[in-house]
């Protein structure tokens, strides 16, 4: 049964006086120290509650290492842990600046993409309007083309026309000059019957020079017609021109606006190669973070394995003196 009045404080002298002096602090060992008295199952957990909080000195105790060199051996473990965080404090902040970098350049990137993809729809606008010209241009040429064809078809109906009217002249010259021939015949055959003729010839030549007149009428018309066709003709060769070199100027305009958008091309193709150089710096920088994270780690580990190291000893000692 134990003493009545042993306490915590007890127990904590008797372990600090056997510590000092060398010896490892047990439960028997404390309670000889306290004069033979206390219950073990009293002493244990004073006992163990004052080992934990003394853990170094019970270490250095069991191995037999004197205090001052205890305490040089903690003074060189805080420095050593001191320095250790400075350094993992120093790659953390390296970490983060170079973390930091990589999202300014993505940032900058993504900027840069959004840049390149607005230039890009403006290209194809710009392409989409130059077909849409292109488009009315040819239309415009193939309405051209139809009229051209249809006044080539009326300068061919007013062809026939003036060959027809000609034709007519023609015949109708023939028809006097027989009419003539007659007359004269009439008058060489019959003088008695010449006088008696004469009225009705008279008559005839006038309505023959009528229609001669009427056909010389007819075929000035036709000439002013031809040369009006003519003259029309002129000016729609004239306009014929005009339209083909406004279409080779369109078609210049388009061949420039071509080599534009081929040169836009060459510059996007361009700065996708710069992208996806960037896209490769990224990486790299990616994968010196992953190394920094990695040395980080190690570092850390070796931070808790110099903590293990001063309590390494003890079970050692305890082996050796079994």
């Amino acid at each position: 049964m134990a003493r009545a009045g042993i306490v915590y404080s007890h127990v904590a002298k008797a372990a600090a006086q056997l510590t000092a002096a060398g010896k490892n602090a047990t439960v028997d060992t404390v309670r000889e120290a306290l004069g033979g008295t206390g219950s073990k199952s009293t002493i244990a957990p004073m006992l163990k509650q004052w080992k934990a909080q003394h853990e170094g000195e019970v270490a250095a105790a069991g191995a037999g290492v004197p205090a001052d060199l205890l305490e040089a051996i903690k003074g060189v473990y805080d420095r050593v842990q001191v320095g250790a965080q400075v350094q993992v404090e120093q790659l953390r902040i390296e970490h983060q600046l170079a973390a930091h970098k990589v999202a300014q350049a993505a940032e900058a990137l993504r900027e840069e993409v959004r840049q390149l993809g607005i230039e890009r729809e403006a290209l194809k606008a710009e392409l989409h309007s130059v077909m849409a010209a292109f488009a009315r241009e040819q239309a415009a040429r193939h309405q051209d083309a139809v009229a051209i064809a249809a006044l080539e078809s009326e300068k061919t109906g007013q062809a026939q026309r003036l060959a027809d009217r000609t034709a007519e002249v023609r015949e109708l010259a023939d028809q006097l000059a027989q009419a003539r021939r007659q007359f004269e015949h009439f008058q060489e055959a019959s003088a008695a019957q010449r006088q008696d003729d004469k009225h009705a010839y008279e008559t005839r030549i006038a309505r023959a020079e009528q229609e001669a007149a009427t056909l010389r009428a007819n075929f000035q018309d036709g000439r002013e017609a031809l040369a009006v066709l003519r003259s029309e003709k002129a000016q729609l060769e004239h306009t014929l021109h005009e339209q083909r070199d406004a279409a080779r100027e369109q078609a210049r305009k388009l061949y420039e606006a071509t080599e534009g958008l081929t040169a836009t091309r060459e510059l996007a193709s361009s700065r996708k190669f710069e992208l996806e150089m960037v896209v490769e710096r990224l990486e790299h920088a990616h994968q010196a973070n992953e190394r920094l994270e990695a040395r980080v780690s190690e570092l850390e580990g070796e931070n808790a394995d110099l903590k293990k190291k001063p309590a390494a000893a003890s079970p050692k000692t305890r082996k050796t003196k079994t």
